[in-house]
């Protein structure tokens, strides 16, 4: 039975760090995604405060 060693870089195992890299870039598009949502539904709320007409097209 041969054996292999595995390369580390730093505490991950090499083959991971794409997929690490991935789930870091996932998490900030869906961070920035979440504000400009709540950044549009604050709009809208004002709005409706004001008395204007609020569309949601």
């Amino acid at each position: 039975m041969s054996y292999s060693p595995q390369q580390y870089y730093g505490y991950y195992l090499a083959g991971y760090q794409p997929q690490f890299w991935q789930v870091i870039v996932g998490g900030v598009i869906d961070i920035a995604i979440m504000f400009a949502f709540g950044a549009w539904a604050l709009s809208l709320v004002k709005k409706a405060f004001k008395g204007e007409e609020v569309k949601l097209s």
